[in-house]
């Protein structure tokens, strides 16, 4: 197999794909329950599809592209999971074919070869939920867009202001998807003052062009006259450090512990065995300083998961790649190929049907809900955390994050906060609202016209 991704022919990437299709099998054969991060995103994506507009219509703080992809997708496929991830396997193919031919045009190998597209291919079968449609896959669509601009900055010959403020740009839609991956404007900065000659008028470029998406998104909530709910709904959210992580990092460990021993092998041979031009020696160095800001990341997001990792997958994919082609016997190399394969198969399987005690994905799942038997193929206004009902149910009104919207129901003294909630009952009345904490209580005494329209049953009101 490896001699075959070693020769330079893009006919090879067909053979990436059917590869791909193969392994993602039984993950479509045998579906796992629907995630509590894809859970959201079609929650979010069914909002945004029926005409709400993100966090003034929809409290939650998912970031606005993935909001707007999320609201497209709902509308083609609807809640289909194997159309979802059918999508994520071609981003996954795109992302594999697009790093292994940036890597031939920079020449950052000594033989040309699709050898990286393989690697990347097979390292995004970490784990089963590098399936998901999610954001994290979405935007890291974009930071290898502009690690690829970076290469170019880097080579003196292809220097060009296009290529800093497209960089930037591509920085900024990638925060338009995951907010944290902002981390990366400033590797790129260092990597610049470090490998080119970049002064203050580059510099002011690059920020320039990270700032316009957020720039256009400002000005079209200031347009709307609702900048204070994108900064309350969006950016002061996601500005915070650290989040309800969804794994433990012992399982996020025991998941990549093949590519940990793939990383140390590839070290120990590239010291040893590789010989670099300056130009391959910088491309080096600069997927290394990358790959150390992607592991630094993973230990910052919020809702850390598994596709976490994908912002490795990259620096790993390069690293991997050269360990294999610089083994001199043609046979260990295929060995090691193969090892690869079957560890990284292994791993993901063994998990996945709880085989491997080390790893828990139980947080990765929504909770059960108290009221699912109770309530099914409604719309629901949720008055307390529980996304579980949403399984088999659609969101009414605008509250689909309540850590974002509880003070909304808590308050009712102001007076935006009754307007909103008012206006939430016009516009998207719910038939069921679950409130175990009885905040309806004096929101039907600022409100009184929308009591008679509900009778009470335990924690739930039905629409009469």
């Amino acid at each position: 197999m490896l001699r075959f991704f070693r020769i330079n022919d893009p006919y090879r990437l067909i053979g990436l794909l059917i590869i791909l299709i193969l392994l993602a099998l039984p993950f479509f054969i045998d579906p796992i329950a629907v995630t509590l991060v894809e859970l959201r995103s079609m929650v979010i994506g069914e909002a945004v599809r029926s005409g709400k507009l993100m966090y003034i219509q929809v409290y939650d703080s998912t970031a606005p592209l993935a909001a707007a992809i999320f609201g497209l997708v709902d509308w083609i496929f609807g809640r289909s999971l194997v159309a979802r991830h059918s999508l994520s396997l071609l981003i996954i193919f795109f992302q594999s074919s697009f790093f292994a031919i940036v890597l031939i045009v920079n020449k950052a190998y000594n033989d040309s070869s699709y050898v990286p597209a393989l690697i990347f291919g097979l390292l995004c079968f970490l784990s089963f939920d590098f399936l998901s449609f999610s954001p994290e896959l979405l935007a890291s669509t974009f930071l290898l867009l502009a690690l690829n601009n970076l290469f170019k900055e880097i080579e003196f010959r292809n220097q060009r202001d296009e290529n800093l403020l497209s960089l930037g740009v591509y920085l900024g839609l990638a925060t338009l998807l995951v907010f944290s991956y902002s981390v990366f404007l400033l590797a790129t900065l260092f990597i610049l003052i470090s490998f080119t000659r970049i002064d203050i008028r580059k510099g002011l470029l690059l920020l320039v062009g990270f700032g316009l998406p957020h720039g256009m998104l400002i000005t079209l909530y200031f347009f709307w006259g609702n900048t204070v709910e994108l900064w309350q709904n969006y950016y002061l959210p996601n500005i915070s450090i650290g989040g309800a992580s969804l794994i433990s990092a012992k399982s996020l460990f025991t998941l990549g512990i093949v590519p940990i021993i793939y990383f140390v092998f590839s070290m120990f041979m590239l010291n040893r065995e590789a010989h670099f031009t300056k130009y391959q020696s910088q491309l080096f160095q600069v997927i290394f300083l990358w790959l150390v800001v992607a592991v630094i990341h993973i230990f910052i997001v919020r809702d850390r998961s598994p596709q976490s990792l994908i912002i490795i997958v990259p620096s790993l994919s390069y690293l991997v790649s050269h360990y294999l082609l610089l083994i001199r016997r043609k046979a260990l190399a295929e060995l090691m190929l193969w090892l690869l394969l079957i560890s990284l198969v292994s791993v993901n399987l063994l998990t996945r049907y709880d085989f491997l005690k080390r790893v828990n994905f139980e947080a990765m799942f929504p909770k059960d809900s108290p009221y699912e038997k109770l309530i099914k193929d409604k719309h629901v206004m949720m008055l307390c955390a529980d996304e579980g009902i949403y399984r088999q149910n659609k969101l009414a009104g605008y509250f689909p994050d309540w850590s974002l919207s509880a003070s909304v129901f808590e308050e009712p003294d102001y007076y935006e906060n009754i307007i909103l909630i008012d206006e939430a009952f016009r516009t998207d009345p719910p038939e069921i609202i679950v409130d175990p904490k009885d905040l309806m209580k004096k929101i039907f005494h600022r409100i009184p016209r929308i009591k008679p329209l509900y009778k009470k049953e335990g924690d739930l009101y039905r629409r009469i």
